[in-house]
């Protein structure tokens, strides 16, 4: 009896530890919230004054121990200005250096629970420049080309992103430096300040290099990559084929002397040559062709001029397209006309 009378005072004893204890137990200290965080304005010059500010709120009514905006990393103090200590608004005031900048809210309540707005690294801003609006540099990003191997046969397309942060005016150029030689490059797809720009060509043989520069809307300059180069497109010699000719005329087939006679020929090349050497032979004496249509790699070439009095004239085509290809056309012996009377 005496054994179970002690056993129940204890119990009793354990009772009222916990009754006495459970408020403190459940008190529970919550983090306060930084709401509406801003900093206002994002742009401006050194002598311009910056205001941020920031909501405080603790749902457990505890006033903050500290308030603060954190610039590139330094402390702002922010003082109450509207509300209560424990929910109100907190201001700081500022003037910062060119440049661009970066910050964070941070604060602790009286009871040492913290909040930090945002709770991982910092947001962008302010934008300070010194006799004018700060200038974000544009961004180049995901140079390259497509393909990084072929013949002389392939076409080439050089493409990078463009990207301005600012808004503001289109870039004044978008280029490419193939081996060190400057081409314009052309919007393809999003808009002039968010977009991809191509260029596009064939290259002759052996291994190449390129590299991006824009310059964006304010005059100022960016590259990629930002040093050095990029290697490519490494390029094989194709195999050459040579020209070909067809559908020669001579325009009228008979005259006077005093007609004008009209000598044409269509040439085409299937590596996309211009000829080196355009030629047409009257009666032994070469004569300079002029492209007239289509493309110089295939199209209409011709020459005109006046004629002697004669029925035996005849004339044949020399072409070179300037790779060791060579075409005689007709391949043996010579076309006839045209037809010369008074």
């Amino acid at each position: 009896m005496r054994r179970k009378h002690s056993a129940f005072a204890a119990a009793l004893i354990v009772l009222s530890i916990l009754v006495m204890a459970s408020p403190s137990l459940a008190e529970v200290n919550h983090k306060p919230c930084l709401c509406q965080p801003m900093i206002r304005p994002m742009d401006g010059l050194a002598r311009t004054t910056f205001v941020a500010t920031v909501r405080y709120y603790d749902m457990d009514g505890d006033e903050p121990g500290k308030v603060e905006v954190y610039i590139d990393g330094n402390a702002y103090p922010m003082q109450l200005v509207k509300g209560r200590a424990y929910d109100g608004i907190y201001r700081a005031r500022f003037t910062l250096g060119p440049g661009e900048h970066n910050y964070y809210f941070y604060a602790t309540d009286n009871r040492g629970m913290d909040e930090r707005y945002p709770r991982y690294g910092a947001k962008h801003g302010p934008y300070v420049g010194t006799r004018r609006t700060y200038n974000r540099q544009a961004i180049m990003t995901e140079g390259g080309v497509h393909f990084e191997y072929g013949t002389e046969k392939n076409i080439y397309t050089f493409t990078v992103h463009y990207r301005d942060r600012d808004i503001c005016r289109p870039p004044q150029a978008v280029k490419v430096f193939v081996d060190g030689i400057a081409h314009e490059m052309t919007l393809h797809k999003g808009t002039p300040n968010n977009g991809i720009y191509l260029y596009q060509a064939m290259l002759p043989a052996g291994p190449h290099g390129y590299y991006f520069k824009a310059i964006d809307g304010d005059g100022d300059c960016v590259m990629h990559p930002k040093h050095g180069f990029l290697r490519g497109p490494d390029v094989a010699e194709a195999l050459n084929n040579p020209p070909r000719l067809s559908d020669n005329r001579t325009i009228p087939a008979t005259g006077t002397h005093r007609t004008k006679y009209t000598y044409t020929v269509h040439y085409r090349d299937e590596d996309f040559d211009h000829p080196s050497v355009a030629l047409v032979y009257i009666d032994d004496v070469p004569y300079q062709l002029h492209h007239k249509a289509g493309k110089p790699y295939a199209g209409l070439y011709l020459h005109r001029m006046h004629q002697h009095v004669g029925w035996n004239h005849d004339y044949y085509f020399y072409f070179e397209d300037g790779r060791g290809g060579v075409c005689r056309y007709p391949e043996r012996g010579v076309f006839h006309g045209p037809v010369v009377t008074r």
